[in-house]
């Protein structure tokens, strides 16, 4: 019994952390290194954004430049 309770008496005892430098160095470089990565990827969104826009544009465009066309021959 008196085993049972030291054993759950370690158990609810609270960690404790400590940092050292080296993994504040480290966390350093991660945060670089996802800002890099976000910033790609940004790029690459954007251009896929504007590949799409073209697309829609030129849509629009020969709809419009149609839709007059039969206006005018009318």
């Amino acid at each position: 019994m008196e085993e049972e309770k030291k054993t759950e008496e370690k158990e609810l005892a609270v960690p404790i952390a400590v940092t050292p430098p080296e993994y504040i160095k480290l966390m350093e470089r991660i945060d670089t290194m996802d800002q890099k990565v976000e910033f790609v990827a940004g790029e690459l969104w954007q251009r896929q954004g504007e590949k799409i826009g073209l697309v829609i544009g030129l849509l629009y465009g020969s709809m419009i430049a149609l839709f007059t066309y039969v206006i005018f021959m009318i």
